[in-house]
């Protein structure tokens, strides 16, 4: 991290204030990131997924899901989009725009496999005629996946959906490696388990604030509203993954915008309301794969926010391949909503309002 961070007092982030803290265990969850790309690297080698891939060919890929099922389509559409010849749309809907039918390939990501939504886009895109193919840990979908003879990538069971993000995301990467995309191959995937085990080893709770950069970060962030911003290539969905995770671990108001388009809207809106500034940090996200003028811009946009009083942060990615380095930057979020949950005394664990309206909207049914 670039920028300045606050104090703390001792053992603010020691091991046994984030074990008190996290009575769920979100922190291992976290750190176990590199055993869930082995972990589902080996259970796709003993059951290849999707197989039987759906006859194509296709002429556009749509993955449909919410929160932490829908991030993993985000990631590997950045990751493939260099290499991928169709178009991919990730849907965060109860139906599918008009584009959507026969010729496209429908992936259903719902970690429970009971997602509303996700249960509709299923149904919807049996009835336009697409290809369909699922991820999912049991539930409803998972049913009639077996019903319909449709492809379904098996996801370990018994977590929160956004801490499944490991197995959804090599899943996807093998549906895409299935239409043609080589993505690095098998190394890429060992590498980013090599970078993400190192940096468990830098960013967990054992190491101390003047050699961990999630906690330094964290303290910086402490007690404002986050905005992130990223390149739109790669990375987007990168920052939507830091927003996701601020929102529902820290409980606290995060936003994503991404350069270019942000800087012929957003940027103009750090003008008029200068009193609300200390409230709020920006952090970049950075990766040496940016395109040169998007760097720029990305430069500026950090100077300029500090010019209007709002403190602003970059973080940069680990490792050579482009899966080790996205995934860094991930792990690297996660570690910092884990720490602002600490520093906010709230549990990461329990995202009680998405219970609550889950219940209201079953009552309403």
């Amino acid at each position: 991290m670039s920028g300045g961070a606050g104090g703390a007092a001792g053992g603010r982030l020691g091991p046994e204030a984030v074990a008190a803290a996290d009575p769920g265990g979100m922190r291992r969850l976290i750190a176990a990131w590199p055993e869930q790309i082995a972990a589902q690297r080996q259970a796709l080698a003993a059951r290849p997924w999707p197989e039987p891939m759906p006859a194509g060919p296709f002429r556009l890929l749509a993955l449909g899901g919410l929160g932490g099922s829908a991030i993993g389509g985000d990631l590997a559409r950045g990751l493939a989009e260099d290499e991928l010849a169709l178009p991919f749309l990730v849907v965060r809907d109860y139906e599918w725009p008009a584009a959507v039918g026969r010729g496209t390939l429908c992936a259903l990501s719902s970690y429970s496999g009971d997602t509303e939504e996700v249960l509709a886009l299923y149904d919807d895109a049996g009835r336009r005629g697409a290809a369909r193919v699922a991820l999912a840990s049991g539930g409803e979908l998972a049913r009639r996946a077996a019903r319909d003879g449709v492809p379904c990538a098996t996801l370990a069971p018994g977590l929160p959906p956004r801490a499944a993000l490991g197995y959804s995301l090599v899943s996807l990467l093998a549906m895409l490696r299935a239409l043609g995309c080589a993505l690095g191959g098998p190394a890429a995937l060992e590498e980013a388990q090599q970078v993400l085990a190192a940096e468990n080893r830098r960013l967990a709770p054992e190491v101390p604030e003047a050699a961990n950069p999630a906690k330094q970060l964290a303290l910086a962030l402490h007690g404002k509203i986050v905005v992130v911003y990223t390149a739109t290539r790669h990375l987007s969905g990168v920052g939507l993954r830091w927003k996701g995770q601020i929102n529902e671990n820290a409980k606290t108001p995060a936003f994503h915008g991404a350069v270019p388009e942000l800087n012929h809207n957003e940027t103009v809106g750090w003008e008029a309301l200068r009193p609300l500034h200390a409230h709020v940090a920006v952090v970049c996200l950075r990766d040496r794969e940016e395109h040169p003028r998007v760097a720029r811009r990305l430069d500026l946009t950090r100077e300029l926010v500090a010019e209007a009083g709002v403190a602003a942060y970059a973080a940069h990615a680990a490792g050579e391949g482009r899966l080790a380095r996205l995934l860094s930057l991930v792990q690297l979020g996660d570690w910092v909503s884990l720490y602002l949950a600490v520093l906010a005394g709230v549990d990461p664990m329990p995202v009680a309002q998405i219970d609550r309206l889950k219940q209201a909207l079953e009552a309403t049914e």
